[in-house]
C-alpha cells in the first residue's frame, strides 16, 4: 500500500514516522489495520500489511448530535469534541436565531476526520449536510431517546437523567444556537413530544452545552466504565 498527499505529510511531518515504524490504517469499518513502513520518499509512503485487530475505542451507543450552526469556528470545535466523545453522527442545522453564514459541511467533515485520527477512533462520524430545525424535529422519532437541551427548562423541566435510562442504543442530542431556541421552536418541539431538558442552573455557551450534554449521555449509557 502507498499513502500520498495529506496522509503522507501527516506521517512524515506530524508523526515523524520512519522506516520500520508501525502505523494503524482505519478504513471506517471499526477495525484497525496495522502496517509497517517499508519505504519513504518525497511523494509517497510504502506500507506492508501486518495484521487486522478489533478497535477498542468505538462506543456501543449510537449518539447523534444535532448542532445549530455557530459563528466563527465554534461549529468546527463542536464537531472535533463530539468526535472525541464518541458521536457517530453529527447534523448541523439552521434555526430562527442562527447567524447565517457559509459554513460548509465538507469543512466539518475534515474536522471530524482529523479528530478521529487524533483520538484513535476506527469510525469517522457521519457529518450530514446542513438541515433545518423542522428537519431535526422530524428525525427525532428514529431514536430511543432525544435530549432537547433548553436553557429555559431549569427549575421546571426535565434533567438528562430523566430522559436517558441507560438502556438506549440510539440517542439524539439537540443543541441550539447562540441566544438559544426561539419560543416558536420550543413550542414546536413540545408539540412533537420533546420537552426541554435542562443542563443545569448556569447558562452554557452553545459549544459548551454540546460537549457537556454528550459527555453526560455517554456516562449515563455506560460508555465511561
Amino acid at each position: 500500500m502507498k499513502l500520498t498527499g495529506d496522509e503522507r505529510r501527516h506521517l512524515a511531518e506530524v508523526l515523524r514516522s520512519r522506516v520500520g515504524d508501525r502505523v494503524i490504517i482505519c478504513p471506517n469499518d471499526g477495525k484497525d489495520y496495522i502496517y509497517e513502513i517499508t519505504a519513504f520518499d518525497k511523494t509517497a509512503v510504502t506500507l506492508d500489511f501486518v495484521e487486522c485487530v478489533p478497535n477498542p475505542t468505538e462506543p456501543d451507543l449510537f449518539l447523534c448530535a444535532y448542532i445549530a450552526l455557530l459563528k466563527g469556528d465554534k461549529t468546527e470545535l463542536e464537531v472535533q469534541k463530539l468526535t472525541e466523545l464518541g458521536a457517530r453522527r453529527i447534523v448541523p442545522f439552521t434555526s430562527d436565531r442562527t447567524v447565517k453564514g457559509s459554513e460548509k459541511s465538507e469543512r466539518l467533515r475534515r474536522a471530524a476526520h482529523e479528530a478521529s485520527k487524533q483520538c484513535g477512533r476506527a469510525i469517522i462520524p457521519e457529518v450530514s449536510e446542513v438541515k433545518t430545525f423542522s428537519d431535526v424535529i422530524s428525525e427525532l422519532g428514529g431514536y430511543d431517546s432525544a435530549v432537547f437541551a433548553y436553557e429555559g427548562a431549569y427549575g421546571s423541566g426535565k434533567r438528562i437523567g430523566d430522559v436517558i435510562n441507560g438502556t438506549e442504543k440510539r440517542v439524539a442530542l439537540v443543541i441550539g444556537p447562540e441566544g438559544g431556541f426561539s419560543e416558536e421552536e420550543v413550542n414546536a418541539a413540545e408539540k412533537a413530544g420533546y420537552e426541554g431538558v435542562t443542563l443545569g442552573k448556569r447558562i452554557l455557551r452553545a459549544e459548551t452545552a454540546a460537549i457537556a450534554g454528550a459527555a453526560v449521555i455517554m456516562q449515563l449509557c455506560g460508555e465511561w466504565k
